[in-house]
């Protein structure tokens, strides 16, 4: 993850932070890696659960195979 270059935040009268400010090119880089991140996720959660797969070199042979049909 590539770090974030201009934070700003927003700050209540106690001076607690309250909100994040970014520039549109930290945000739009943020969003890219969290949709990144939910993907690899995805994934792995797909071969957690997976029944069912074949190897990749019986799956090639059964596509040869249909093609020469």
């Amino acid at each position: 993850m590539t770090p974030i270059k201009t934070l700003e935040y927003i700050t209540d009268k106690k001076g607690i932070k309250r909100k994040v400010l970014l520039n549109i090119t930290d945000f739009e880089r943020l969003q890219e890696e969290v949709m990144d991140l939910e993907d690899s996720l995805t994934m792995e959660k797909a071969k957690r659960e997976a029944t069912g797969f074949k190897k990749w070199h019986d799956f090639v042979r059964e596509v040869e195979a249909q093609k020469s049909n």
